[in-house]
């Protein structure tokens, strides 16, 4: 399945290149996907003594990853307030905590990577799309300051004071980050080959014919593992995840970099409505941006119409900040995965206990690949993880959804 269209704005050299799969092998832990959530996954799960082998069908690097804006954030498009009423105040906090704590680890990781990946700790500003939004966001507000997260209530008077943006009432939150994608997953990938971690490119496995403890490559090679992780984006979706899940489409675009001042820390943005304007700065002062998502399960593939989309979510964020001069040098547009609920479908399936689901649905994609790796590696172990429930993949949704 092609998963975006178009001339993203990311550059990295990968200098690695693996070999394809030639011999049967056999792994404790096989990954299947290499896209910044196998190497997350592969990253955490070294650490358990155990061998870790990676396997991707096409190239590492070039799948949704390479489509993603680089927006790292512990709030859930979903607000917690929503959260709340789905599944109860309990659940609701523990899986706003799950996010958090995986933007730390986020954070650690990078810290301990030995090339740059443009990972910026950041501020994120949420703000009210409309007056009636505001009553949402002061809401939201009560909930995320009550259970301690890291946020701050802004007014229309601070708001405009502190960033120039003219809304009735926003959100400040921290913990957050940025990050070239694929700088990323190059600095990971290098430090999972220190680790003893095997890659093979251009080998694509028969996920439909996995049996007991071996898959095969689409050449009729067998790999023999003790678990398998599937780490496979939006790319298969899963008998067991079908009915939780939808695919939809997706617009972004990278602006010419920008000669005067962009915005006061260079804080991410994002707004409360559906679907949502979301944009922030680059290191070399370019904006990304994103939204203007459709209900459509399949790539624009006139340019035409793709620019034009661009060009409208370039004007959106001129709007919010109109001495900015926008002029766009990429855009694209690619396939995005949503859950029913707004949860990520983690955890063991149902019939294999020895074959887990990465599978992080929605916009906080990569935070969710962070936290459902150490859930993965808690389930390897048999040690109970306390966010396990929330995210597995055979639950039922609520009658809400």
């Amino acid at each position: 399945m092609e998963l975006y269209t178009g001339d993203t704005c990311w550059d990295a050299e990968f200098e690695f290149a693996f070999e394809k799969l030639s011999d049967d092998t056999k792994t404790s832990i096989l990954i299947v996907g290499g896209g910044i959530t196998g190497a997350l996954s592969a990253f955490v799960l070294s650490s358990l003594g155990m061998s870790v082998t990676v396997v991707e069908k096409n190239k590492i690097g070039s799948g949704s990853s390479a489509a993603q804006t680089g927006l790292l954030m512990y709030k859930s498009d979903k607000m917690l307030y929503e959260f709340v009423e789905d599944m109860g105040e309990e659940k609701a906090v523990q899986f706003y905590k799950m996010c958090l704590e995986a933007m730390d680890y986020l954070s650690l990781i990078n810290s301990e990577l030995h090339e740059a990946t443009e990972y910026r700790q950041r501020d994120s500003i949420y703000y009210a799309s409309t007056l009636e939004d505001g009553d949402k966001l002061r809401r939201e507000y009560g909930y995320l300051s009550k259970h301690g997260f890291p946020v701050e209530y802004l007014d229309r008077k601070e708001l405009k004071k502190r960033y120039g943006i003219d809304k009735s009432c926003a959100l400040r939150t921290w913990h957050d980050a940025d990050v070239n994608p694929l700088k990323f997953i190059r600095a990971l990938t290098k430090k999972n080959l220190e680790r003893g971690i095997r890659y093979y490119e251009h080998s694509e496995i028969d996920l439909e014919n996995i049996q007991g403890n071996h898959v095969y490559t689409k050449e009729g090679r067998i790999i023999t593992f003790d678990h398998l992780v599937l780490a496979t984006g939006y790319s298969t979706i899963y008998p067991v995840i079908k009915d939780k899940c939808r695919i939809t489409r997706t617009y972004a675009f990278c602006s010419e970099p920008v000669s005067n001042k962009l915005w006061n820390d260079e804080v991410m943005i994002w707004e409360t409505r559906n679907p949502y304007l979301y944009f922030r700065a680059t290191a070399d002062h370019r904006i990304v941006g994103g939204g203007m998502d459709e209900e459509i399960e399949g790539l624009e593939k006139d340019k035409k119409k793709s620019r034009a989309k661009a060009e409208a979510i370039a004007q959106e964020i001129g709007a919010v900040f109109p001495h900015l001069d926008i002029k766009v040098s990429h855009e694209w547009n690619a396939l995005f995965g949503k859950s029913k609920d707004g949860i990520p479908l983690i955890g063991q399936d149902p019939l294999n206990s020895n074959i887990y689901y990465l599978l992080g649905y929605e916009g906080n994609g990569t935070c969710y690949s962070m936290a459902g790796a150490m859930i993965i590696k808690d389930l390897i172990l048999g040690n109970y993880n306390r966010y396990e429930d929330i995210v597995k993949v055979d639950r039922k949704l609520s009658r809400n959804v």
